[in-house]
């Protein structure tokens, strides 16, 4: 997020302390008692793409071999896109979706793409690029990450209000759980039936990563304060890759909570995105207006 959007993000999270379809993400083990050991993996630059106006997320199409980037722009009125990218890092449309305001989270489906735009979730067809509809309510304040379960539905964090949303296979949107636990939640990553939440934290030192079982909504922290943490995704069957927006640090998190740091980068590492069968980290970098590529192996 750019500077001025932390100041004022900073601010609002004060207050509030006193975002039959395919989802390609692979599977996780959430048996925590036999995580295998991991070797920290290497991670080399590739290269990366150039003047994407605040670059904040990332997403793979791996049936079109496609990247999805959302771009925030300079914070005027319908200045945001949703960029494509091919995985060699050329820039193939720059506004494949145009008109938005401050996209951020991207999830796809086999023909939708979902981004939230401030307090909206945009839904638009993944073919054309055209918005077919958009969703929201008079609660939300700050729509951020979206994520989809295996059923179709989609999920959206309101990381001001400690809330999550929740738009059903029969187009119906409406609040799915309000809990101060979520403690200003971020990165969403569904697997089967719990929810990982990356949390941006309402302490000084920022948050931490949270499971969430999908039938009860309970709620349980699985590690203790790491950082402002944005992205969330899978790693292999027992870890999974955050990114901490503040420090720039992108690490691995096991279910018992233990981290590793993989790579430091600039401050601003947006949602990233991991496409585990090219051994590809796509770090969008918010402030540096452009989306990196490494090699992790």
């Amino acid at each position: 997020m750019k500077h001025i959007i932390y100041t004022l993000f900073t601010v609002l999270i004060f207050v509030t302390s006193c975002k039959n379809n395919k989802v390609t993400e692979v599977s996780l083990n959430e048996d925590t008692s036999v995580n295998e050991a991991v070797k920290t993996p290497t991670a080399t630059f590739i290269t990366e793409t150039l003047e994407l106006t605040h670059c904040e997320s990332a997403v793979y199409d791996a049936e079109n071999d496609i990247i999805y980037a959302s771009l925030i722009g300079d914070r005027e009125a319908g200045d945001g896109s949703i960029a494509t990218i091919n995985t060699d890092g050329k820039l193939i449309n720059i506004k494949f979706i145009n008109a938005l305001n401050d996209p951020k989270g991207i999830a796809i489906t086999k023909d939708r793409l979902f981004v939230t735009d401030l307090t909206e979730l945009v839904e638009a067809d993944l073919a054309t690029g055209k918005i077919i509809k958009k969703h929201t309510l008079d609660s939300i304040k700050f729509l951020n990450d979206v994520a989809i379960d295996n059923a179709g539905n989609v999920f959206v964090s309101d990381t001001a209000t400690s809330e999550i949303y929740k738009l059903d296979t029969e187009g119906n949107f409406s609040l799915w759980l309000a809990d101060v636990a979520l403690d200003n939640p971020n990165g969403l990553l569904v697997q089967d039936n719990t929810m990982y939440v990356a949390s941006w934290g309402s302490n000084p030192n920022g948050g931490r990563v949270s499971k969430i079982d999908m039938a009860t909504k309970y709620i349980d922290s699985i590690s203790t304060i790491i950082g402002n943490l944005d992205g969330i995704r899978p790693y292999d069957k027992n870890h999974m890759i955050i990114s901490d927006w503040k420090s720039g640090n992108i690490h691995l998190i096991d279910y018992n909570g233990h981290t590793e740091q993989v790579l430091q980068v600039g401050q601003s590492v947006g949602d990233i995105a991991y496409i585990k069968e090219k051994d590809l980290l796509l770090l969008p970098m918010n402030t540096q207006s452009r989306l990196l590529f490494y090699k992790l192996e």
